[in-house]
């Protein structure tokens, strides 16, 4: 039966991205080059797990590609992994150093667990609600802090669109460190696999701690 993507509905909204996770999904593609493959079909199974339609237009153009990730060139299957966890709920971090965390949504929650899992953050977050869905994005700000290893600061932005129940809500989320990968490598460069460490400091108002983080280990 079909198990991913195939029951959605033409016209369904699956995710309300930013700008910046636009721009992110859109440089994946570009380094894909995706123009090249116009017209070329990778299959036509809908029940595919993996199975994908993909639609893509830039000023440079256009490109239909569809059929399994499986068989893709690799620049194009992480390309469009990304684009398939998107739409199962996992939306990339965003990185803007020079956002102000108060100009976002910032309704009440708690964090009851938060680990990172190789280029995952995973978070378990209550808070009340059960009229409506809740939108929640994780947000680095505030460059570059220069200790050794090097930290950032993250905050978690929650938006309850004024849900007026109160039932108490516990939700698994999952956010792509990806782009915070790719932007510590645009400063400091790229290093081998594995050896590169950054500190991940994710505000917790529920701490008591004068950082009010907490200190999760990413490495890449």
């Amino acid at each position: 039966s079909c198990i991913s993507l195939c029951d959605f509905q033409s016209g369904e909204v699956l995710q309300n991205l930013t700008a910046e996770q636009v721009d992110y999904v859109w440089q994946l593609f570009d380094d894909a080059h995706i123009h090249a493959l116009d017209g070329e079909d990778f299959g036509d199974e809908c029940c595919d797990q993996f199975h994908f339609e993909v639609d893509y237009r830039d000023p440079g153009g256009r490109s239909r590609v569809a059929g399994s990730s499986e068989v893709l060139p690799q620049p194009l299957k992480v390309a469009v992994g990304t684009l398939m966890g998107m739409a199962s709920g996992t939306l990339p971090v965003i990185v803007d150093f020079d956002t102000n965390p108060l100009t976002w949504p910032r309704d009440p929650f708690q964090i009851e667990e938060a680990e990172v899992s190789g280029n995952t953050l995973g978070l378990r977050l209550s808070y009340g609600g059960g009229c409506t869905s809740h939108d929640n994005k994780v947000v680095s700000w505030g460059g570059w802090m220069e200790s050794f290893p090097v930290q950032v600061r993250l905050f978690i932005s929650h938006e309850d669109f004024d849900d007026p129940c109160d039932a108490w809500i516990t939700r698994d989320l999952e956010f792509d460190l990806i782009p915070l990968k790719l932007a510590y490598q645009d400063s400091y460069g790229v290093s081998e696999p594995g050896k590169t460490t950054l500190i991940l400091l994710l505000e917790d108002p529920q701490l008591a701690s004068p950082q009010g983080a907490r200190f999760l280990e990413y490495r890449f």
